[in-house]
């Protein structure tokens, strides 16, 4: 088969893929879903944010005066009309002791953002000042059901999910 033919050949099979993925819909849904999962990140990033945020208030509210400082940085990215939270991070300082919640920056894969690993994937660090050798820290990521779940080493059992027991036991160690 010459050269010209087979261009010809590639060409029609081709656009009888696309006559058939547009037909399907499978383009559509692809572009959608990609919007969706965006839009599942940016949502469950700002609850989780805002979870932590409430129960900080709580306990500042409870004292003479609030105690705990909150530091906000979402760092949004527009990606087709959807603010995707990148690399956002918030910290809750009290005296010496600061937690910080980081989320990992989406990647460029094929000149397209997309996050690495998980949905979304955050580290949770516990540091100390007055001793930052004793600093702490694992790793969260997101699953598409919006549930944040601690990641599990290789061959070790699934990990706990990062729920409001967890989010208050840093708030505990921060005041200890």
């Amino acid at each position: 088969m010459a050269i010209a033919d087979m261009r010809d050949w590639m060409r029609s099979v081709a656009e009888r893929a696309e006559k058939k993925m547009r037909s399907n819909g499978r383009i559509g849904r692809r572009a959608n879903r990609e919007k969706e999962l965006f839009s599942l990140r940016a949502r469950s990033v700002k609850g989780l944010f805002s979870e932590l945020e409430a129960l900080a208030n709580a306990v500042n509210k409870e004292m003479a005066e609030p105690a705990i400082k909150t530091l906000r940085a979402l760092n949004a990215k527009n990606l087709g009309g959807i603010e995707v939270p990148d690399g956002a991070r918030l910290a809750l300082e009290f005296l010496e002791r600061r937690v910080e919640i980081v989320l990992q920056p989406l990647a460029s894969v094929g000149g397209r953002p997309a996050p690495l690993g998980g949905l979304a994937t955050a580290s949770v660090i516990q540091y100390d000042r007055s001793n930052p050798s004793a600093a702490d820290w694992f790793d969260i990521s997101l699953r598409e059901d919006g549930a944040w779940l601690r990641k599990a080493g290789d061959g070790a059992a699934p990990a706990p999910g990062f729920t409001d027991k967890e989010m208050r036991t840093l708030l505990e160690w921060l005041v200890s």
